[in-house]
């Protein structure tokens, strides 16, 4: 086994690794560079960052497996690995409570205006007045997509006090109902909620599923949070939402392109966004890179 790791992973997993067969790290390898040294490994390991495309898999003559340190799979071509014989594993679970953790965070930080008194602070404006918030107890809060993830934020927000509703066709509305959650539909859930908190993975029917016509129903006074993918959200009719005060604000995790070098949301005081940061604490990436590594090496244990 020689595997080639091109983005953040623990440690722990890399020693496991390495007990098994020959291990390079080239964290930021540019796209030139990877596809003429991916030609001689049978294994990879890749984040969000690195394109797993049919160009990256064809150059991969000796390739045998794709590992995914996370979730989400949008970036690997799966299908085409798949029919080249490659298998593709990811960490379904591993980063579960640090991203709902995360959406909390955001949560907080977007309704007690806290990032913009922490920069005036930094910059020597002490204003005890200027940066009221809103409380969290007795709002509402609509969850798109009632899974892993999206369950433990209802979860917390419950323990906030908070009135949760949700949309997800597959989730079973009575089990949630004995809970107090209620499933509403998209519309219901836009039009109601003081908070949209979504969880989604991106696919044809999600991609841009929160544009202009669905901001058009939201509250004028509501908040929208994403932490599921980019393209869930129109970034354009975002601006236009933001700037024309159509919602109050934003907080993501994810945007639709990434890295995100720039965008004139970021010029906007009521948007808030953190670089894809949902999965990144001690513990989850400690888990994600010894399961990751022990699927590897029960692959090849196997073959």
């Amino acid at each position: 086994m020689k595997c080639l790791i091109t983005e953040q992973f623990n440690q722990k997993g890399i020693e496991l690794l390495k007990k098994n067969g020959i291990v390079d790290i080239e964290y930021n390898i540019c796209r030139e560079n990877l596809l003429k040294k991916i030609r001689d490994y049978s294994v990879l390991i890749v984040r969000s960052d690195t394109l797993v495309d049919k160009a990256l898999i064809d150059y991969g003559k000796c390739l045998k497996v794709v590992g995914m340190a996370g979730i989400g799979l949008n970036h690997i071509d799966v299908e085409y690995a798949k029919s080249k014989g490659i298998s593709v594993f990811n960490v379904p679970r591993g980063s579960n409570d640090s991203v709902a953790e995360l959406t909390m965070a955001l949560l907080l930080c977007i309704n007690r205006n806290v990032y913009n008194a922490i920069y005036a602070v930094k910059n020597n404006k002490w204003d005890k007045t200027g940066f009221t918030g809103n409380l969290l107890i007795g709002k509402t809060i609509g969850i798109v997509a009632l899974g892993k993830i999206g369950s433990k934020v209802a979860e917390f927000c419950k323990a906030f006090r908070m009135k949760v509703i949700y949309y997800d066709p597959y989730i079973d509305a009575c089990t949630m109902e004995k809970k107090g959650i209620k499933k509403v539909s998209l519309e219901i859930l836009l039009k109601d909620s003081d908070i949209i908190s979504l969880h989604a993975p991106l696919t044809n029917q999600t991609y841009h599923m929160i544009g202009k016509k669905q901001f058009e129903i939201m509250k004028k006074e509501s908040y929208i949070i994403n932490l599921g993918r980019g393209g869930l959200i129109d970034e354009e009719a975002l601006y236009d939402a933001l700037i024309n005060k159509k919602i109050k604000g934003a907080a993501v995790d994810v945007m639709e392109k990434e890295p995100a070098k720039y965008s004139k949301l970021f010029e906007l005081n009521n948007f808030i966004a953190t670089p894809h940061i949902g999965a990144g604490t001690i513990e989850a990436q400690e888990y994600i890179a010894i399961s990751l590594a022990k699927k590897i090496i029960d692959y090849f244990d196997n073959v």
